[in-house]
């Protein structure tokens, strides 16, 4: 449209500036015409009086989602405006009087509304900017239109909640996650002073949790146990929170709650305050009545201990000595859950300490890496612990695939995550939901020592990305002080039998005895030769023969198939010489055959009634195993026929799957 004078005026008047002014003008004719038609009615003048107030009131309403300020600002305005019309329509709307309220207020009233408009417009924002629910910082890091500000944001001292809505198809959670450090980086503040908090009922809704400045830089002094005497089902208290609320959680099996027993991992490099970490949850626990603990330190040994030894029912600080101690645990296991079931418990309660006397146990194995790459099992030992009344504690500096077990890792449902060194390792350690809500361990490193993210069942899951720290570590005399108070729970007799020779045979620590001592009755060697540990590993196997043994053999020592056989009586000398061929190459199954020997196998476990299945069913592993794959290979296949849902079906237990009669459904 060309620039003409007419054209002019006409965009003046379409101005949102014009509007106001030609209100105001337009009630002039709007008065008159009203004096006009309705002047000696008053009824009319009644109604208009009514409609005034009616559309007043109506203002008032229309504006309740929007600020006071304007709110009271329009309602104001028509009062105002319809009052004026009423009145001089039963007056004289020519009038001197009249006239001069209307050019004074009215010009007020117009131009108070231009006021408004103009400080409501930054002419220097770029465009764009000004639209609702940008700011800078959603716009450079996520792009325009990826996410939108649902409401206001809602600041509190040192937290800025802001609720936020995705643009649905285009960006997910995780995708905001993944940006939080570009984020940060906008704001000049730390990428773990971002989270996020995803609606759990729609994946395109969320708060974003700003807390600019650490909390936590100054340490909090240890309190103290928090439950001296009490019982090993109440929470754990490690550490505190950034909002101040107390770091807890829980290791038994909880009836109401319907919460898992735990076992933990704690990750973290050198110097992130891991040892001392986890040594208040075991301070926590000795100082509970029903409660024993079970330790190994191939590393630093009395270091990490020291003051916990004379409490600690069975200490190890030896590889040689923790691996008599795993190897025990899995025929103390048997026999606890042996004697839970025939007193008809499911899981360990405070209800099994009563009646059996058998305390909950607490297994806490540092620098478990050395274990792992020694080759020591523990997977039947974290699979089936739980619900025999045993949490293990499983501690070291990566948890990689090379220093533990993927079976292994899969089975611990807490983890205590300390400062780690780059974020390869922390996705090792963390889930990936709480890595996706912020949380950030390898900001810090080392440089915090104490500093933590905890996960695990019972805790608000909020809370899994939210940064904590533990308490400042007290003295070793605070913490003899403390323990040397507490109740002193032995082991059961159940216990103390199965896990037998080893056991026994313990070294044993005095609360009088200095740890410096130069006495040398303890003639466990720290570094073995290699003649001492090949004798090490003799006796183990024989252990283990011998237990395999008792089992086939019987309790009462005989069975029908031995009765008669004199183990004194020479061997016959063999009449025939017998030759044997070489042995051939195992021949490697294809895919498609290992498979059916697997489903043959489950089909044989149907008829013999079995109920659940895992990898252990299908030893051995590799080339000479009946099905000639590896342990992954098995997990794998077996996993794919839980997702089918025909053969198999996941259950709470990770790693053992419950076995399904497709022919019987088919059949029905």
């Amino acid at each position: 449209m060309a620039d003409t004078p007419k054209n002019d005026v006409w965009r003046a008047l379409k101005s949102p500036h014009a509007r106001p002014w030609l209100a105001l003008a337009g009630e002039v004719p709007a008065s008159v015409a009203a004096h006009l038609a309705w002047a000696d009615r008053p009824l009319a003048a009644v109604g208009m009086t009514l409609a005034s107030g009616a559309l007043t009131a109506a203002t008032w309403w229309a504006g309740k989602d929007t600020k006071e300020a304007r709110r009271l600002h329009a309602t104001a305005t028509t009062a105002a405006a319809t009052g004026y019309l009423t009145v001089a329509s039963f007056t004289d709307p020519l009038g001197a009087t009249q006239l001069s309220w209307l050019a004074i207020g009215g010009s007020v009233v117009a131009a108070s509304w231009n006021v408004r408009k103009v400080l409501r417009v930054n002419p220097e924002a770029k465009s764009g900017a000004d639209q609702p629910g940008q700011t800078g910082v959603l716009e450079k890091s996520l792009g325009k239109a990826k996410l939108m500000l649902r409401g206001e944001p809602k600041v509190e001292p040192n937290r800025v909640t802001a609720p936020y809505q995705l643009a649905k198809g285009e960006i997910t959670n995780a995708d905001l996650g993944n940006r939080l450090t570009q984020m940060a980086s906008e704001l000049g503040i730390s990428p773990n002073s971002i989270r996020i908090a995803g609606d759990p009922d729609n994946a395109s809704q969320g708060e974003l949790v700003f807390v600019p400045k650490d909390m936590l830089t100054e340490k909090a002094p240890w309190p103290g146990p928090t439950s001296l005497g009490g019982s090993v089902t109440e929470p754990v208290v490690v550490g505190r929170y950034e909002d101040g609320e107390p770091e807890q959680f829980w290791f038994p099996f909880d009836e109401k709650t319907k919460r898992n027993a735990t076992h933990f991992l704690a990750a973290g490099m050198n110097g992130s305050g891991k040892s001392a970490g986890i040594s208040f949850a075991v301070i926590e626990f000795l100082t509970r009545h029903d409660g024993i603990v079970w330790a190994i330190d191939p590393s630093k040994g009395t270091q990490t201990f020291g003051p916990f030894l004379p409490y600690l029912d069975w200490v190890e600080t030896t590889v040689a000595g923790g691996e008599a101690m795993i190897d025990a645990l899995g025929q103390v296991i048997t026999a606890r859950a042996d004697a839970l079931g025939r007193a008809g418990f499911k899981n360990w309660t405070p209800e099994a300490f009563q009646q059996l006397g058998m305390p909950y146990m607490l297994v806490w194995i540092e620098e478990a890496a050395k274990f792992f790459r020694e080759g020591t099992e523990m997977e039947g030992l974290v699979m089936e612990a739980r619900s025999a009344g045993i949490s293990v504690i499983i501690s070291l500096q990566r948890p990689s695939a090379t220093s533990m077990p993927t079976d292994v890792r899969e089975q611990l449902g807490g983890v205590m995550c300390f400062g780690v060194k780059g974020g390869t390792t922390a996705d090792m350690a963390l889930p990936d939901d709480v890595r996706d809500a912020g949380a950030r361990p390898e900001a810090w490193e080392n440089r915090k020592p104490g500093y933590n993210y905890l996960v695990a069942p019972g805790i608000d899951e909020e809370r899994y990305a939210m940064k904590a720290r533990t308490f400042d570590p007290p003295t070793d005399d605070e913490i003899a002080t403390v323990l040397a108070r507490a109740p002193r729970t032995p082991a059961d007799p159940i216990t103390a039998a199965a896990a037998g020779e080893a056991y026994a045979n313990r070294t044993r620590y005095d609360a009088d005895t200095p740890l410096t001592s130069t006495d040398t009755t303890d003639t466990r060697e720290v570094v073995m030769s290699k003649e001492a540990k090949q004798q090490h590993d003799e006796e183990l196997l024989e252990r283990q023969i011998n237990r395999e043994i008792d089992d086939r053999v019987g309790d009462d020592g005989s069975a029908d198939d031995l009765s008669g056989i004199d183990p004194d009586k020479e061997i016959t000398k063999p009449t025939e010489t017998w030759s044997f061929a070489k042995a051939q190459p195992v021949k490697e199954k294809s895919q498609d055959e290992a498979l059916a020997e697997l489903m043959a196998m489950l089909a044989e476990y149907r008829e013999q009634g079995l109920d659940e299945v895992g990898p252990k069913h299908f030893q051995p592993y590799g080339k000479e195993g009946r099905i000639g794959r590896s342990r992954a290979w098995i997990s794998g296949q077996l996993t794919d026929l839980a997702d089918e849902g025909i053969h198999l079906e996941e259950t709470d237990t990770a790693g053992t799957y419950k076995l399904l009669y497709p022919e019987m459904a088919g059949a029905a």
